[in-house]
């Protein structure tokens, strides 16, 4: 590697690092308010847990932000050898753009295979993790699922809502429990004025027990039947792994070809998202490559010295970028070839666009 590669890869790779973290934590904070008000509000779930659930969140954050802030580290690093005339003294002494690009293009290379394994590997399996993670809650606190005064919907296919909750008499006052209709049953409302209930830490069951209870049905054909019943018993599971919807972004690369091979394990939508997660996760890697390849000429182009110029420039592409690849994401619902084309489509436009910036750029430096 000769002098000016370890100079530009040094520089590269500084700036790459600072913006990683950077984005991942400003990623991570977002994942923390939408996910964390289920475990500590719904489940009441200990510290240990908040913990494991912010350590799984972050294989998420770096998908993103290892693009992001690669793309900002070339604008940034490319744009600054411009500005300061260091680029026309390294195409002076006969180096052409690309070979000018070849730094960014190997580091490129290298974090786009990082960026494969994560998506192909550690993201399926934290992700798996932190949907464990209710369960785990529940495991540990299994009471922590009764909280009053709000909507309790960790519960499969029925909401419930506590109006009061003493748990050293194990005793709760106002029930509400809304089972959901499904094709076996009709859709029912419960209201008990009193419930004792015992948690079966084997069976991961709450056995209730409800006292003056008003029942109403809602048959198909609108028509309500109401009831008062003295006493009953009910049974609500907390363990939702039966109820959970097979979804092929928690399944390892390994674990999709396993699932497809097997017949009869998915329905014919599964076996269509199954199948195009696969091409969807290459995609998805090569943003590395592909940001090294729009970056030089872009940072060469523009001439920008104004690190927060650059720092903007690089979110707003790696936005469109994914964005697009969002929008082809949802055409994974055809069962034609339409999402293969869509999934790959990105990376071909932006390519193109990056081939057409070097040849632009290629008298500039």
């Amino acid at each position: 590697m000769k002098i000016f590669d370890r100079y530009i890869a040094r520089q590269l790779l500084g700036v790459t690092v600072l913006g990683v973290m950077s984005l991942s934590a400003l990623l991570l904070l977002g994942n923390l308010f939408k996910e964390l008000r289920p475990l500590l509000v719904e489940s009441g779930a200990p510290f240990t847990i908040v913990m494991e659930f912010i350590f799984q969140v972050i294989p998420f954050s770096l998908m993103f932000s290892i693009p992001w802030g690669f793309l900002t580290a070339v604008l940034l690093v490319y744009g600054r050898l411009a500005s300061d005339n260091e680029l026309t003294s390294m195409r002076m002494a006969g180096m052409s753009l690309w070979r000018l690009s070849a730094p960014a293009l190997a580091i490129g290379i290298a974090l786009s295979g990082l960026c494969y394994w994560i998506n192909i590997d550690l993201a399926p399996r934290a992700k798996q993790a932190i949907s464990e993670l209710l369960i785990k809650a529940a495991s540990i606190n299994p009471e922590g699922l009764l909280r009053e005064g709000q909507a309790i919907t960790k519960f499969d296919n029925q909401e419930i809502y506590i109006d009061k909750h003493v748990p050293e008499e194990k005793l709760i006052y106002g029930m509400h429990i809304y089972q959901k209709a499904s094709d076996k049953s009709p859709a029912v409302a419960m209201h008990a004025e009193r419930v004792t209930y015992h948690f079966s830490p084997e069976k991961k069951i709450f056995d209730l027990h409800l006292f003056n209870t008003l029942v109403t049905t809602q048959e198909k054909n609108g028509i309500s039947r109401s009831v008062v019943v003295d006493e009953m018993p009910r049974s609500i599971s907390t363990d939702r792994r039966s109820g959970r919807r097979i979804k092929a972004n928690r399944f390892t690369n390994e674990e999709i070809r396993e699932a497809l091979n097997t017949p009869g394990y998915l329905d014919e939508r599964q076996t269509r998202e199954f199948a195009t997660e696969l091409p969807r996760r290459a995609s998805f890697s090569l943003a590395c490559i592909v940001f090294a390849l729009i970056g030089v000429p872009l940072a060469i182009n523009t001439r920008r010295k104004d690190t927060s110029t650059g720092f903007a420039m690089g979110i707003l592409i790696a936005s469109l970028y994914f964005v697009a690849l969002i929008f082809a994401d949802l055409s994974r619902k055809s069962g034609t070839v339409l999402p293969y084309i869509l999934l790959w489509l990105p990376n071909v436009i932006t390519i193109a666009v990056a081939l057409y910036l070097h040849n632009k750029a290629r008298h500039k430096g």
